[in-house]
C-alpha cells in the first residue's frame, strides 16, 4: 500500500511541475500585457487570478509531496495535516469558481439571447468583475470553514488506515454541514455545464452560419472562436468526472476518509488542474503566440551556440 501511495505522489508530483509551469506562463502573459497596455480585460483578469490560484495550490501540493519524501516524520503532526488539507480545499474551491466565473462571462460576451437576465448581465458583469472575485474568494473561504467543521464532526476520525464494516450514522451536526457543502458544488456545477453549453451551442451555430454564407472561414476571428470552443469542449469533459469525484471526497469524509481514498481524490485533482491550464495555454490566441515565440527563441539560441 506505501508503494501505491508513492507511486501516486510521484505521478502528481510530475502533473504538479507540469502545472506550475503553465500556469506560472499564463500569469506572467497577462502581467506583462497588463503592464504594457495599462489596461486589463475581465476575461484577463479572471484568467490571471486563476493562474495565480492553481500556481499556489500546485505549488503547496507540491511541497506536501517533497515533504513527505524528505521529512516523513514532520507529516505524522495533525496540525501539518490539518492546514494543508485546509489551504487544498480553500484554493481549489477558489480555482473552481475563478473558473464557473470566466466560463459565465464567456457565456454572456458569445451568446445573442435577448432575454432579460442576459441583458442586465452584459452590462453589468464585466465592470464588477473585481468584486465578483471578491466574492469567489468568501465563497471558498466559507464552504473552507464548513470543511473544517466537517472534519471536527466527523463520526470517525480522519486519515484512518482501514474501515471495518460497521454501518456509518450521519448525526444531526454532520448532515446539514454536508447539506451547505453538497449545494454548493452542485450550484457551481450547474452553472459550469449551463454556461459551456450555451458557449460551445452558439460558437457551433456561428461557425456554421459562416460556412453557409460562404465568408473567409479560417481569419484570426473564427480561430479565436474555434479555440474557444475547443477549450470550452474538453473543459466540460475533465469538469463533470472531477465534480463528481469532489462529491465523494466530501461525502467520504462524512462517513470516514481513508488513506487510500485521500490519494486518489489528491491524484484526480492534480490531473485536471494541470491539464486544463495546458489546455488554456494550446486554446488561447495570445497564449499561444507568446508560447510559440518562446519555442522559436529557444531554438534560435541554440542555432546561435552551436
Amino acid at each position: 500500500m506505501l508503494q501505491f501511495i508513492s507511486s501516486v505522489l510521484i505521478a502528481s508530483a510530475v502533473f504538479n511541475f507540469v502545472g506550475l509551469l503553465a500556469n506560472l506562463f499564463i500569469a506572467v502573459v497577462n502581467y506583462k500585457s497588463w503592464m504594457q497596455n495599462h489596461r486589463i480585460s475581465s476575461s484577463d483578469r479572471i484568467l490571471f487570478s486563476l493562474a495565480i490560484t492553481r500556481f499556489l495550490m500546485l505549488g503547496s501540493f507540491l511541497l506536501l509531496v517533497i515533504y513527505q519524501f524528505l521529512f516523513p516524520l514532520v507529516l505524522r503532526s495533525v496540525f501539518i495535516l490539518i492546514f494543508s488539507r485546509l489551504c487544498w480545499v480553500f484554493l481549489e474551491s477558489t480555482s473552481l469558481w475563478f473558473m464557473t466565473l470566466l466560463n459565465t462571462l464567456y457565456c454572456v460576451k458569445i451568446t445573442n439571447f435577448q432575454h432579460s437576465v442576459f441583458l442586465l448581465l452584459k452590462r453589468n458583469l464585466s465592470p464588477k468583475t473585481p468584486w465578483l472575485l471578491l466574492a469567489c474568494v468568501l465563497i471558498s473561504f466559507f464552504i473552507t470553514l464548513l470543511y473544517f467543521v466537517l472534519r471536527l464532526t466527523s463520526p470517525i476520525p480522519p486519515y484512518m488506515l482501514g474501515r471495518n464494516n460497521t454501518e456509518i450514522d450521519l448525526n444531526a451536526e454532520v448532515l446539514p454541514i454536508l447539506m451547505s457543502v453538497a449545494l454548493s458544488c452542485c450550484l457551481q456545477f450547474i452553472l459550469n455545464v449551463a454556461s459551456t453549453s450555451l458557449v460551445i451551442k452558439s460558437l457551433w451555430q456561428h461557425i456554421k452560419m459562416m460556412q453557409k454564407n460562404n465568408t473567409k472561414f479560417w481569419n484570426p476571428r473564427t480561430e479565436a472562436l474555434a479555440g474557444a470552443m475547443k477549450q470550452m469542449i474538453y473543459f466540460l469533459m475533465a469538469y463533470v468526472p472531477h465534480s463528481v469525484l469532489m462529491l465523494l471526497f466530501y461525502l467520504n469524509i462524512a462517513i470516514g476518509e481513508t488513506v487510500e481514498h485521500l490519494t486518489i481524490y489528491s491524484f484526480f485533482s492534480t490531473l485536471y488542474h494541470p491539464g486544463h491550464s495546458v489546455l488554456i495555454v494550446l486554446t488561447h490566441p495570445r497564449l499561444k503566440a507568446e508560447a510559440k515565440k518562446m519555442l522559436c527563441f529557444s531554438r534560435s539560441c541554440k542555432f546561435d551556440c552551436k
